[in-house]
């Protein structure tokens, strides 16, 4: 193992500390097992040398006793290890899979568009248990045979010292045997747990995508692509099955050339330790083969500990990736909702376009401000620097005077309610959606006044189990137009000062529309209201409209004016009647 290995491993084994206790007595029976493993042996060398007869009558009952008992003791200290090894293995698995889940819903919002879902879920799931499996079964096997074939070696020597050293020439050859083959095995072990990632990926696309495959006769297509990338995760794995299936029977091998040689140079000496006798012979044969046991465990380890290291190295680079930069302290304890932009550009990584230019824009609270323009103006990214899902690559945005960048996310967060146009629902109750995050600990009646201003309880009400009805796969038994009402009910309970509407209204038919802009109306009143909109038809009353083209705002005015002033305004107004 190198030296990066070890820091892995051990960084690995960090997880483990705080189980110390029961991790410690499972290595304490570990040792009391291997300690009784040269026993059986000697229990065998007496007898033989005895010839089977016993100088004390007593003998007779207490030997197969002491049998009987050898194994029932060993057989206890290997339920109590093997059931705190799994006590300890079940906890370092939720430890990691909850701190992987913390550092992903810590992670920056541009983290989620270059790493798909699937590829979260695999590593949460399919890395952290091959990294159990490194970190337990792999020390588990490593202590107890190495204390083991140690207490058997011990017992060797006590027998015949000379034999016992042919015995340990074998170790180096094994060694080397395990680092070469370990290199390979790591390499494959990578290749197939990126061939997994991938499977997990098109399933995922897949279900997500169900109705434009079906729509657009995709089955097969996706049918190749899944038997494509599941064929290149069998050829990986058969890749990493030859060293790690060659390991076992090359070592064999090797440690039954040195076990035969011993057997011809005790047949064929006649002096030693271990030949004076038939139960010394017996003895030290019976210990030579019981060694071979933990020989062959420990080589059995090599591809487990290095398909783990290879999770490790996915795992932890997920742990160590940055969280959203949150350097802020300040708070505003109330939120008026005046907010400026000051000369703000932004560019989104690796895009060498601005995807908003030197913009300078001042909201008073309780205004309400549309952005409209073309797809890929800039509408969206302006709104999603106010929270700070994005940071400005110049300039500064204030709120109530205060530069976002010193508030501290949560508090900056907590003035801001969002309704976007991608209707993100959790597979749970109405209520539990409604009365989500900061607002869970809300009582009935103010959910319920939340679903009636937003004119979800007309089909609430209707529901068996009205707001304990659970709502499916992200609203999957609701339609569009209830899906966007719950989130329009969940803004309204959270009643923040600042609000950003992206498309609030564009699931919904033009009778649900009409009675959600007089909600919307309602709710807007006395905030600072920032509404995307495509449809000019939604954003009529606002208070100031802003035409952004390439980053930039090219017009503003309210309504009235931009259709007098006969421009890029007035021509989408042309455009959509």
């Amino acid at each position: 193992m190198t030296k990066a290995d070890r820091a892995l491993y051990l960084r690995l084994l960090g997880f483990l500390r705080p189980n110390w206790k029961a991790f410690s007595i499972a290595v304490l029976c570990m040792v009391f097992t291997a300690a009784t493993e040269p026993v059986f042996p000697a229990i065998m060398k007496h007898l033989l040398d005895s010839g089977f007869r016993a100088s004390d009558a007593r003998m007779v009952w207490l030997i197969p006793a002491s049998i009987v008992l050898l194994f029932l003791a060993r057989g206890v200290l290997s339920f109590v290890t093997n059931y705190l090894m799994t006590w300890v293995s079940t906890r370092l698995v939720v430890d990691l899979r909850r701190t992987m889940f913390d550092k992903l819903v810590g992670a920056p919002t541009q983290i989620f568009h270059t790493q798909p879902a699937s590829q979260w879920i695999a590593r949460l799931l399919y890395d952290v248990d091959n990294i159990n499996q490194a970190a337990t079964n792999v020390l588990v096997t490593a202590v107890r045979e190495s204390l083991t074939a140690v207490a058997l070696l011990s017992y060797l020597v006590y027998l015949d010292w000379k034999l016992t050293l042919i015995t340990l020439t074998v170790g180096p050859v094994i060694a080397i045997l395990i680092q070469s083959f370990g290199r390979r095995i790591r390499k494959a072990s990578r290749a197939s747990l990126e061939s997994l990632r991938a499977v997990a990926h098109t399933v995922e696309e897949t279900t997500a995508a169900n109705k434009v495959i079906k729509i657009y006769g995709g089955q097969a297509q996706q049918k190749e692509r899944f038997h494509a990338v599941t064929e290149n995760f069998r050829r990986s794995m058969m890749k990493e099955a030859v060293p790690a299936s060659a390991l076992t029977p090359i070592t064999h091998m090797t440690a039954s050339v040195a076990i035969a040689f011993i057997i011809y140079m005790a047949l064929s000496r006649a002096m030693g330790q271990a030949g004076d006798t038939a139960g010394g012979f017996v003895s030290f044969i019976t210990a030579m083969l019981l060694l071979i046991s933990p020989i062959k465990q420990l080589t059995t380890i090599s591809p487990i500990l290095q398909r783990g290291l290879a999770a490790c190295e996915s795992v932890f680079g997920v742990l160590d990736a940055p969280v959203e930069a949150d350097a802020g302290q300040a708070r505003l304890p109330e939120c008026k909702g005046e907010i400026r932009f000051e000369n703000v550009s932004f560019r989104y990584p690796g895009s060498d376009k601005l995807a908003l230019d030197k913009i300078n824009l001042q909201v008073q609270p309780g205004q309400t401000i549309a952005l409209v323009g073309a797809s890929g103006g800039g509408k969206s990214t302006l709104a999603a620097l106010i929270p700070r899902f994005y940071a400005p690559d110049s300039g500064r945005i204030t709120v109530d005077g205060v530069d976002i960048a010193t508030l501290a996310l949560t508090n900056l967060r907590e003035h801001i309610a969002l309704v976007s146009q991608d209707i993100v629902l959790l597979n749970d109750t109405i209520r539990a959606n409604i009365a989500f995050g900061q607002s869970r600990g809300a009582d009935e009646t103010k959910v319920r006044e939340a679903a009636i201003a937003a004119h979800a309880w007309e089909f609430i009400s209707q529901l068996p189990q009205g707001l304990d009805t659970l709502t499916g796969e992200n609203g999957a038994t609701l339609s569009g137009g209830q899906r966007q009402r719950i989130a329009i009910a969940r803004a309204l309970l959270k009643d923040a000062p600042v609000l950003i509407l992206d498309e609030a209204t564009s699931a919904l038919d033009t009778e649900s529309e009409r009675v959600v802009q007089d909600a919307l109306a309602t709710l807007m009143r006395n905030r600072t209201t920032l509404v995307i909109a495509h449809r000019l038809s939604t954003i009529e009353r606002a208070d100031l409209i802003l035409v952004l083209d390439q980053g930039r705002i090219v017009e503003s005015g309210d309504h009235a004016s931009l259709i007098q002033r006969n421009g890029y305004y007035a021509n989408l107004q042309r455009l959509q009647t």
